[in-house]
């Protein structure tokens, strides 16, 4: 009896070492997949902030889906491709009022990331990724978004970035180069054949940025930024079933831009963050001298629900007409929904598609965990123009020339995380316009998004 319990014991003591021997080399197999399903209903009123216009109100489905794998051929080196599609249904504008449209639209099946990764590079603390990435720098100010035509469905840029770790001095020094093509036609091409612009010129550009963790209780940054921008001279593809309401138009010159970030606790309830930049060169024929800044306070309850009050204050400077130069602040590679989705479809009336420029921001909020897998966040922004001129000439009558006042915008999200598959959100946003916009461009817009996202 006894030899008998010691051979089940044994027996079962071989099957436990084999289970966790097979978990062991699965956790440690040098290739790793996963992928999301991503299903978006929206809903935005009066694009352009005219409601008599047959393109005003938007309701469409956005369903993207996106495949990943990962190789470590060992701990240093390694490569990631991701293959992604979205694609789209319209309600509204029907096509029989705005023929461009589809109502149906299947876009392109194409690698949205595609990298190579080095790291312990010749036994040095740096690091190496080479490829279609993603780079998002401090907030993603400046740079985030290296596709903003197609909206959320990428962010990534063809780039090299080498990293440097400095551990004595708590630094890390990021030199990135960007060349970023117009449209999708680069390798890799889409496995489907589809062309689509993704943003209005040929852009490149070299990044040096310094991030620093021991100064402050937290992070203080300072960085160079080059940009050249390249007309797309070739026919565009701009996505018809984007049905933006006005042309985003390409620029040509250079920009330099030089900078500082600093986001620090203050105290034990105060946190501060604030950027500043410079920027200089020329833009579309003209001496470009431009002057942004981001900042914002929080005040942190340190309570059960989380709350926190913010308060926050944005200037980009806009071009005087006055003036022979063009001092119109230049957003670069930070044209994604930073603060609002509903003004990406508003900026075209004296910019480009999410090309926040011309600004001063006002904004006070309010976030909180309502539940362990809910966050609510309420927010306010009064919005005025810098200057009262558009960021193109060819914008003049879109705008009355007379005041100065954006409006005033509401905005709210629900964010949940359900459990580690499962997340969505419900976001709303309301915009009152002022009297900067011309007469015929003052009627109120709303913004309504449901997501839903499946995460394996």
């Amino acid at each position: 009896m006894i030899s008998k319990k010691k051979t089940l014991l044994a027996g079962g003591l071989a099957a436990a070492i084999s289970c966790t021997t097979a978990i062991a080399q699965e956790a440690t197999s040098p290739f790793t997949w996963g992928g999301d399903v991503r299903l978006r209903q929206i809903f935005v009123d009066n694009v352009g902030l005219d409601a008599d216009s047959k393109t005003a109100d938007r309701t469409f489905e956005r369903l993207r889906t996106r495949l990943w794998g990962n190789y470590a051929f060992d701990q240093n080196v390694s490569v990631k491709a991701r293959l992604l599609w979205e694609g789209r249904h319209y309600q509204s504008p029907n096509r029989s009022d705005y023929p461009p449209l589809e109502n149906w639209y299947s876009g392109g099946i194409f690698f949205d990331l595609l990298h190579v990764d080095a790291k312990n590079i010749a036994g040095l603390p740096l690091s190496v990724r080479i490829g279609r990435q993603e780079i998002m720098l401090g907030n993603g100010w400046l740079v985030f978004e290296g596709t903003p035509i197609d909206g959320s469905r990428t962010f990534s840029f063809d780039a090299a970035r080498a990293t440097y770790s400095a551990e004595d001095i708590g630094t890390t020094f990021d030199l990135i180069y960007i060349d970023e093509n117009p449209d999708t036609g680069r390798f890799p091409q889409a496995l489907n054949g589809e062309v689509e612009d993704q943003t209005e010129q040929h852009e490149t550009g070299v990044v040096l940025y310094a991030n620093n963790k021991t100064l402050l209780d937290g992070d203080l940054d300072g960085y160079f930024i080059y940009k050249h921008d390249d007309p797309n001279n070739t026919p565009g593809n701009i996505r018809v079933n984007n049905g933006y309401p006005f042309a985003s138009p390409g620029n040509a010159g250079d920009i330099y831009a030089l900078g500082g970030r600093a986001d620090t606790n203050l105290t034990e309830n105060w946190a501060l963050r604030a950027e500043a930049v410079y920027q200089w060169g020329t833009r579309n024929d003209r001496d470009l001298s431009a002057f942004g800044l981001n900042s914002r306070l929080n005040y942190n309850f340190n309570d059960a629900l989380k709350n926190q009050l913010h308060a926050s204050y944005e200037y980009l400077s806009g071009d005087d007409p006055n003036s022979d130069e063009d001092e119109g602040f230049d957003p670069l590679w930070g044209r994604w929904p930073q603060w609002s989705e509903l003004m990406v479809y508003q900026w075209p009336l004296d910019g480009r598609v999410a090309g926040a420029s011309n600004l001063h921001r006002l904004n006070l909020g309010w976030t909180a965990q309502v539940h362990p897998t809910t966050w609510v966040l309420l927010d306010y922004h009064a919005l005025w123009a810098a200057e009262q001129y558009p960021s193109y000439p060819s914008q003049v009558s879109l705008i009355s020339g007379d005041d100065s006042f954006r409006g005033h915008l509401f905005t709210g999200w629900i964010r949940t995380k359900l459990n580690k598959n499962v997340s969505g959100h419900l976001v709303a946003e309301y915009l009152m316009p002022g009297d900067y916009y011309a007469e015929n461009r003052r009627n109120d817009s709303f913004f309504v998004r449901a997501e839903l996202i499946y995460t394996w």
